[in-house]
């Protein structure tokens, strides 16, 4: 037990709820200067984590009442004011005013006291840490310099002394590090890159990648090496693999992916299929601790922009020696599955191979094989047996897969086209063919059956896991679903998958069935990485984990690492493990969030971006959002912009936030709503656009 860990258990069980520093001493035995000391670092650590507060009146460590007090995070506002988020989600959200806020800034740590009187409103008593340590931002530089943030919600420029511009010029794209917080001032910061001049190519994506600290580039320790990976494969070296290199196998990827790390084979073996799923072996390569694996632990996924990926890995390894190009060996993690004609996994071998695909095939080409191009079943003779049967058994498995209850949320994808000046010039819709369904089956099938055969030899491992959603989300969504005849009537406590999925069948009947699956979504709890094994409530899974892509997911490497261990039966290292896999689970999911945050405002910076170019336009739409102050259109394309309530016809709206309604009694706006608007305006910067209501239709 650490002396942090010590203390508090000791004052968890002394009669007290407040020390004055003697006091603090004398009930934990303090004997000299050196303990002293020790003890108020831990103190202060306690006072970070919220659980004591430093009275400075009083003199006194107060021990901190979860009725008066709730430690969260600041979520800013533009006009000033801000939200506390409760770290643990118990509380609510806590509503501060602009003058209660004392300083705290946007994503700031902080000890908020809930005001007398009210559930829902505090006071910031101590900012515990600052969140933000750098914010991107334009440069305005006129008598003194400030950097206005480009996120409104950070409520406050950064003052940029002299000697500390790095370069920059007025108007200029900048990325200021905060170096201070004077009392009553803004921030201080110094600028540590110039991005370039707003509109500049690849400059607004630079800028998201850099507001959410992602870096663009590999250090230079890191590049040196990747430098070192071989090119080339000699299976002679690895005789205690599994050669694979006779077995035909194949990529199935998009036609612009340059890191292939998974391939497939199949046969027939009477009644049944044999399956092989192949993952490139990463793990071989970036060995744990070394620098390249660092470097991945800390970015943790890879992120994709519409013109840019920052990649996980070096590309001497996603492009190179890991992606399981045609014609080459290639060292592989290779989960061959015996899947019988319902679906059911009868035995599997999971084991290290070498691999030398066959082929390098498209989604697009393998869908024209299946619906039967003759030219291109003529060109790919050797394999188009094998694409048919891999298109009967995902047959099998979607039927299976659907019967025990997976929601299949069919949400719309698009793909962003971009002219040479990297500018948004149209929006299309990416279509998600039966050769996307296959490997998708495919690869899920291989993650049930990894994570199985793991949760039954008791490894360390990390897990993908899907909690069910809350009771009281479920509660708001049956009342949205009564609205369009839709509801369940299972309890929200014991709801299960199935009952959800029978719910969007019914819903794919109807015109609104992106809205019902949008608003799903919203209800349910988010997916994540755990070193515990919950199940997967989506995919009505019991036990779930990723296996199939390590070069572009973290905890895909660990899997198979894990995975290593017990095929070499080191009991040993497993056990030395087991921190590691809980840090790998909570750290991936961090980051995962975080590129899921900045792929999102990417893409709607780019649709702004798009939405510039037809101001003044009129589309057809549906309503896709509601709020008190107005209404969301999303048109065909998910191009989506805000209605003001101020320009919807009429007055005097009320908002019904339960059956997501906006209503005047003369006119009715709900989810799927069918209307007709004007494109008003669009800020690229902000990614906010703002349609004009025109009509219903």
């Amino acid at each position: 037990m650490t002396l942090k860990e010590n203390i508090r258990e000791t004052l968890d069980n002394h009669g007290k709820t407040s020390f004055t520093k003697k006091q603090l001493f004398d009930a934990l035995g303090v004997t000299d200067r050196t303990m002293a000391a020790e003890v108020i670092g831990a103190m202060d650590s306690l006072c970070a984590d919220g659980v004591y507060m430093y009275d400075d009146k009083a003199e006194k460590y107060r021990k901190i009442n979860p009725k008066e007090y709730v430690v969260g995070t600041v979520q800013g506002h533009a006009r000033g004011f801000g939200f506390c988020i409760d770290r643990d989600a118990v509380a609510p959200d806590l509503f501060i005013t602009h003058a209660r806020l004392h300083g705290a800034l946007h994503m700031d740590k902080v000890l908020v006291k809930i005001l007398p009187g009210t559930r829902d409103e505090g006071e910031v008593v101590k900012i515990l840490g600052r969140g933000l340590t750098q914010i991107v931002g334009t440069l305005d530089k006129q008598r003194s310099a400030f950097v206005v943030p480009d996120d409104g919600r950070f409520a406050s420029d950064v003052y940029v002394p002299r000697g500390k511009l790095g370069g920059a010029v007025n108007g200029q794209k900048v990325v200021v590090r905060i170096t201070a917080y004077p009392k009553g001032k803004s921030p201080e910061g110094e600028i540590v890159k110039v991005i370039g001049y707003p509109g500049s190519k690849g400059s607004d994506v630079l800028s998201v990648a850099y507001k959410y600290g992602l870096e663009t580039e590999f250090p230079p320790r890191v590049a040196a090496a990747a430098k070192t990976m071989p090119e080339s494969v000699d299976k002679n070296k690895y005789k205690y693999r599994a050669d694979f290199t006779g077995l035909r196998t194949f990529t199935i990827d998009g036609a612009d992916s340059k890191d292939l790390d998974d391939a497939v084979s199949i046969s027939a073996d009477g009644d049944n299929y044999i399956l092989g799923v192949h993952i490139a072996d990463v793990s071989h390569y970036v060995r744990q601790g070394s620098v390249i694996d660092k470097e991945a632990f800390e970015r943790g996924t890879s992120v994709y922009f519409p013109d840019m990926v920052l990649p996980m890995l070096p590309v001497e390894l996603s492009n190179g020696i890991c992606s399981l190009n045609p014609r080459q060996e290639r060292l592989a993690m290779s989960c061959v599955m015996t899947v019988d004609r319902r679906g059911k996994v009868v035995d599997s071998k999971i084991c290290e191979s070498v691999i030398k695909t066959s082929r390098r095939m498209t989604y697009d080409d393998v869908t024209a094989i299946i619906e039967g191009d003759g030219e291109l079943r003529r060109e790919y003779a050797d394999i188009t047996p094998d694409i048919m049967l891999m298109k009967d058994l995902a047959e099998i498995l979607i039927d299976k897969r659907r019967r025990r209850g997976c929601i299949d949320f069919e949400t719309k994808e698009v793909k962003f086209v971009l002219d040479e000046k990297g500018k948004t010039v149209d929006i299309l819709p990416y279509e998600r063919t039966i050769s996307h369904k296959m490997i998708e089956e495919f690869m899920i099938l291989a993650n049930e059956t990894v994570a199985e055969r793991a949760f039954h030899g008791g490894l360390p491992f990390v897990y993908r896991v899907h909690d069910k959603p809350d009771p009281d989300k479920l509660d708001d969504l049956n009342a949205f679903l009564n609205g369009f005849g839709l509801s369940f009537h299972e309890s929200p406590e014991n709801i299960h998958s199935m009952t959800l999925q029978k719910v969007m069948n019914e819903a794919e009947q109807t015109p609104y069935s992106h809205i019902v699956a949008k608003v799903m979504l919203r209800s349910m709890q988010k997916a994540r990485y755990s070193a515990v094994n919950s199940g997967h409530f989506g995919l009505a899974s019991g036990c779930y984990c990723h296996f199939t892509s390590p070069i572009r997911r973290y905890p895909d490497l660990v899997v198979h690492r894990m995975l290593k261990l017990m095929l070499r039966g080191d009991t040993a290292e497993m056990e030395k493990q087991e921190n590691f896999v809980k840090e790998a689970a909570l750290r991936s999911s961090e980051r995962e969030k975080i590129a899921d945050e900045a792929e999102r405002d990417v893409d709607d910076i780019k649709k702004a971006e798009y939405a510039g170019t037809i101001i003044g336009g009129e589309f057809d739409g549906i309503v896709s959002g509601v709020t008190s102050f107005g209404i969301f259109v999303e048109l065909p394309n998910t191009v989506e912009g805000l209605v003001r309530v101020e320009n919807l016809p009429g007055f005097g709206y009320e908002y019904d936030e339960k059956r997501y309604t906006l209503s005047n009694g003369v006119h009715r706006f709900t989810l799927s709503s069918a209307v007709r608007i004007r494109v008003a305006a669009a800020d690229s910067v902000s990614g906010r656009i703002d349609f004009d209501f025109v009509d219903m239709v």
